[in-house]
Order: C-alpha cells, then structure tokens, then sequence
C-alpha cells in the first residue's frame, strides 16, 4: 500500500511537472512574437517589469479603446505621456478583475502616476461580467500570476482558472499573433434608438438595474481606489462618451464617484458622456472610432490629465 502511493504521488507530480513545461514553453514561444499594448487585448503578453507610466488606463472595452487600432501610439503623442492601458473589452472582464490586474500590474514593480478608470455604467450593474470564465484566455502562462489568482478573492474562480490554462494547450493559442490594424476608421451616420434599447438591455440583461449588483461592484471600484493610494497613483473616474449621451444607471454611477472624490483627495471626476454627440466619431452607437478617440484625447482627457 505505501509503495502504491509513493508511486501514485511520483506519478502525479511528474504528469505536474510535464503540464507545467507545456504551460511555459507554449507561452513562451506566443510572447516571442513581440507584441505591445496597441497589438493585443492581453494584459501579459506586453507586461513587463519595473516600469515607469505616466498614465494606466483601465475598465472595459472604452477603455481598451484607447489603445486598440494604435490608438495608443496617438493617445501618447496628443498627451505627450506613456501609457499602459489594461483595460478588458469582449464581456470579458468585470472590476473585481480589473482590481486584481492592477494589483499584479504593481506586483511587478511598476508605477504610475495617474489613473484613467473608465468608469462605464453597464460595467457597475452587469451580472455577466463577474462570472465570465474567458478572462484570462489571451494571457500567457506565469506562475506567479495563477498563485496571486488562486488567493484572490472573485466569482467563478474555478471555471476562469481551467479556461486560463485550458486556452494554452490549443492551437489557437499558439497560433496568436500581433494585431496590425493601422486604425479604426468606420463610422455610423445616425443614433440608432431601437439597436440602443437593445444593447442596453443585453448589457444590464433586462430592463431593470441589479442595485446589489451595483454596491458589490462599487465596492470593488472602492478597493481599487485604495490600492491606487498605496502606490501613490492618483485617480480619475472618466464616465466616457456616448452618442446617445447617459446610460442607464448614469446617475447612480457620477453619484458615487461623486463620493468618491468627497471621501478621497487623490479622486478627480470627469463626466464625459455628453461630450461627443456626432455620429461619424463613432463605429457603433457608443464606442469611438479613430477619428472619434483622437478628438476626445485632444479635446478633454488631455487637459483632464494635464
């Protein structure tokens, strides 16, 4: 009996170990493609260590937006600032892990000195964003990044950490490359009412708004808040821009970050979501095109962070 365990533990410890080189030899041969923050929505793959940011933004997809399509590359220029964007778009990341992203971008040592967190009402209310289980799908394997995970508080843990790992033994995986699209140049031509309603109820799945879901979140956003102080980064809370102006849960949204900035001194507040009413600065009813992200930049986040 005792040599069938030992030999059962030798077995499963070695079948760990293979598992482990696969991990990190695969990931690693994906990192070597060289990728940056403007060629990938991967946080990992671009992430190194012991940086010095101007500026980090985070949030959901309108915050990506600012470096997808080498947005980034225009952002920078306009600001005349680096930036390091970990924003997370594709209904694939909530603020509980956002807040643990931005743990573990300090984690490697860097710093920044000013915060961007767009703070999208549908982000606050959504029950689909928190149990998400594709989160890490684009990031490479590290093994310090699946330990800090594994004790990090969050919803569908379980799932998230099997398609995290999952995702890196498939071809697809291996296949990844850098995205080169010069820029994003679509646009729309009118407000589109009905796809808005639309959109919004998918977004907040219903008609209705989820107010516990909203404290939970809130609170999150509060960590997030705190953690930013113990690094010495400054935040700004950025409702961002969209052509039909306020989203659902709006008020309850700049009444908290309106709180914040009361309980906080290193809080600033910005409402930006009427300040770009034009249909051709956007590619769909509420995310800015090119045109549309250097525009805002130039018009009000480079002042806001100036």
């Amino acid at each position: 009996m005792k040599l069938f365990l030992v030999k059962t533990s030798l077995m499963a410890f070695i079948l760990v170990v293979i598992m482990l080189i696969l991990l990190i030899s695969s990931s690693f041969f994906v990192k070597n493609k060289e990728f940056n923050n403007y060629s990938t929505d991967s946080n990992l793959l671009f992430l190194e260590s012991s940086i010095d940011y101007d500026v980090l933004f985070m949030g959901i997809s309108h915050a990506r937006n600012f470096s997808r399509y080498k947005n980034h590359l225009r952002v920078e220029k306009i600001i005349n600032k680096n930036i390091v964007n970990i924003g997370q778009g594709g209904g694939a990341c909530g603020v509980n892990e956002q807040l643990f992203y931005l743990d573990y971008f300090y984690y490697k040592k860097n710093t920044t000195s000013q915060i961007v967190y767009v703070l999208s009402p549908p982000m606050l209310f959504s029950k689909t964003l928190p149990i998400a289980s594709n989160t890490f799908d684009q990031e490479s394997f590290e093994i310090s990044f699946l330990f800090k995970y594994i004790f990090f508080s969050g919803e569908n843990k379980n799932r998230r950490i099997i398609s995290y790992i999952d995702t890196k033994l498939k071809k697809k995986w291996l296949e990844l490359k850098p995205i080169t699209k010069e820029s994003m140049l679509d646009s729309i031509t009118y407000l589109d009412r009905e796809a808005v309603k639309k959109g919004q109820n998918i977004a907040y799945s219903g008609d209705s708004l989820d107010m516990e879901q909203f404290r939970k979140a809130t609170k999150l956003v509060e960590e997030t808040i705190q953690l930013a102080a113990d690094n010495d980064s400054k935040v700004v809370l950025l409702i961002p821009p969209a052509l039909f102006g306020k989203w659902r849960g709006h008020q309850e949204t700049i009444d908290f970050a309106n709180e914040m900035n009361q309980k906080y001194k290193h809080i600033e507040v910005f409402d930006a979501s009427e300040t770009v009413l034009k249909p051709n600065f956007y590619y769909d009813n509420h995310h800015l095109n090119t045109k549309g992200v250097v525009y805002f930049t130039t018009n009000y986040l480079k002042p806001l962070i100036q």
